[in-house]
C-alpha cells in the first residue's frame, strides 16, 4: 500500500473499527500481539511489545509465592503463582474427605453427628451393654437401678448375732459381760482376761479393771564390789581401786562437753604413758614448735639463718639486708655473685620431707627464678648424700624422693644465686606424717 502522510483530526465519542490499524508511513498492520506503542510527542505511535506494568503490583502474602522468586506481580514478566507452607490433606481412618469438605465418617450406631446444632459429633450409646437384675444399660437412656433389700445376706457367725424387722437388718455383738461390757451403747473393755503378778519389793496382781501404783523400796543395803571397784565408808561409797588392772577399754561419753586424763604433776613423778599406739589418722598431737598447720598442710618455716655461701669464693659470705626497705628488708644477699648459699634443716621426728618452696626477689621487690637444688646428706655413721630433685623458686617444688626424718640425715637445700641482688626472702618445707 502506498505511504500516507498528513495528519487527520477525529473528533468523536467512541471509535469503532472491524479492520486494521495501519501505522506509519508504511501503514504497518503490526503482527499478533503486538500493542500501539506511543514514541512521544515528536513521533509517531508504532507497533511494539506489550511491556506495560500494573499501576500497582501485586505483593506475594502467606503461604503463596512466584516461580520467579520475586516478593511482588506487576506485569512486566511472566509469572507462575504457587502455593507454599499449606499441607495436602487426605482422608484417614474415621475421616473422609468431598472435595475441600473434611468430615467425619460414622458408623450411625454408636455416634453420629447431628448432635448439638445439628452437625457436631455424638454418642448415642456404648457397643457393649451393662445387664444388672434383668436392667440393660448402653448409655442410649437414663436409668435408675435399684438394689432390693432382700439381696443382702448376712451370715450369723460368734460373736455377731443378726435380728431382723421387716427390711430392717440389725447388727449385734455376743460379749461375755465379763471382760466385755456395754457403756452407754458402747463396748468397753473391763479388765484383761488374765492378770499380773508381781513379788519381790512390791506384791500384787493388777488386771486393768482399776488404776494401780507400784512403789518399790529397796531394802537391799548389800553391794558386791567388781573387777577394779572397792566398796566402803560408812555410806557404802563405790570408788576405784588406786590401781587399775586387765582393763579392755574405756570409752568416753561424747557430747559437747570436755573430758580429759590427768596425770601426776608432783616434781619427779610425773605419769608415764607406755605402749601407746599413735599411729591412728584420728588422733591429733602437737606440732614442733617451727611446724604450721596451713589449710591441712604441716608447713616447717625456712630458717633463713640456716645458710651458709658455698665453696666458690673464700672471701665472700652472705648478707642480711637491713636497709629498712619494705621489699627487701630482711632478706639475706650475697655478697658477690660467685657465691651461692646452702642451706641444712633437720626433718622433725615422725614427719617425711615431700616438697618445698622458697622466694627470691631483686633488690625492687619482684620475684625472680633461681634454680634450687634439694638432697638427702648423711651426718654420721656413714658419708654421701643422695639427690631429692630440682625445680624453680617462688611455687611449690615436689621432692622425687621423700626425706623420712632420721637423726643422721639433714634436708639440704642449695640455692644458685647469680647476682648480689638476689635476696632470698624464705619458704617453707613441706611435711607429712610418717
Amino acid at each position: 500500500m502506498a505511504s500516507i502522510n498528513g495528519l487527520s483530526t477525529i473528533s468523536a465519542t467512541s471509535i469503532q473499527n472491524s479492520g486494521q490499524f495501519y501505522l506509519g508511513n508504511n501503514l504497518d498492520t503490526g503482527t499478533a500481539g503486538q500493542v500501539i506503542v506511543s514514541a512521544g510527542s515528536q513521533a509517531g505511535a508504532a507497533w511494539g511489545t506489550n511491556s506495560a506494568t500494573l499501576p500497582n503490583a501485586l505483593t506475594m502474602g502467606t503461604n503463596v509465592s512466584l516461580a520467579s522468586g520475586n516478593a511482588s506481580f506487576d506485569g512486566s514478566v511472566a509469572d507462575t503463582l504457587n502455593a507454599t507452607g499449606g499441607s495436602t490433606i487426605t482422608a484417614g481412618n474415621g475421616i473422609s474427605l468431598v472435595g475441600s469438605t473434611v468430615s467425619t465418617n460414622n458408623d450411625g450406631v454408636t455416634i453420629n453427628n447431628t448432635g448439638g446444632s445439628g452437625t457436631q459429633n455424638q454418642v448415642l450409646k456404648v457397643p457393649n451393654s451393662l445387664s444388672i437384675n434383668g436392667t440393660t444399660y448402653d448409655g442410649s437412656a437414663a436409668v435408675v437401678l435399684t438394689t432390693p433389700d432382700t439381696q443382702l445376706t448376712l451370715a450369723d457367725t460368734a460373736p455377731i448375732t443378726i435380728s431382723s424387722v421387716g427390711l430392717t437388718r440389725t447388727i449385734g455383738c455376743d460379749f461375755d459381760d465379763d471382760t466385755i461390757v456395754l457403756d452407754g451403747g458402747e463396748l468397753a473393755v473391763d479388765h484383761v482376761p488374765n492378770e499380773l503378778t508381781f513379788t519381790g519389793y512390791a506384791t500384787g496382781t493388777y488386771d486393768g479393771s482399776s488404776t494401780l501404783s507400784i512403789n518399790l523400796v529397796n531394802t537391799n543395803t548389800t553391794y558386791a564390789a567388781g573387777d577394779n571397784i572397792n566398796i566402803s565408808g560408812p555410806g557404802n561409797d563405790i570408788n576405784l581401786d588406786t590401781s587399775i588392772v586387765d582393763m579392755r577399754s574405756i570409752t568416753y561419753e561424747s557430747g559437747f562437753f570436755a573430758t580429759g586424763l590427768t596425770g601426776n604433776d608432783y616434781p619427779g613423778s610425773l605419769t608415764i604413758a607406755r605402749y601407746l599406739d599413735l599411729s591412728s589418722s584420728t588422733n591429733t598431737q602437737a606440732l614442733p614448735p617451727d611446724v604450721f598447720d596451713v589449710s591441712g598442710d604441716f608447713r616447717m618455716t625456712i630458717n633463713l639463718a640456716n645458710f651458709m655461701s658455698n665453696d666458690d669464693s673464700t672471701f665472700y659470705n652472705i648478707f642480711s639486708e637491713d636497709d629498712g626497705s619494705a621489699k627487701i628488708h630482711g632478706a639475706i644477699k650475697p655478697a658477690n655473685a660467685v657465691v651461692e648459699m646452702v642451706g641444712y634443716f633437720i626433718i622433725p621426728s615422725g614427719f617425711t620431707a615431700t616438697a618445698c618452696r622458697i622466694d627470691i626477689t631483686d633488690s625492687s621487690g619482684s620475684g625472680i627464678t633461681r634454680d634450687l637444688t634439694f638432697e638427702s646428706f648423711t651426718t654420721y655413721g656413714s658419708t654421701g648424700f643422695s639427690a631429692l630433685g630440682t625445680g624453680p623458686s617462688g611455687s611449690e617444688q615436689s621432692f622425687s624422693s621423700n626425706l623420712v626424718s632420721a637423726s643422721d640425715k639433714l634436708l639440704l637445700i642449695r640455692i644458685d644465686t647469680t647476682a648480689t641482688t638476689d635476696h632470698v626472702r624464705g619458704g617453707y618445707i613441706l611435711l607429712t606424717r610418717t
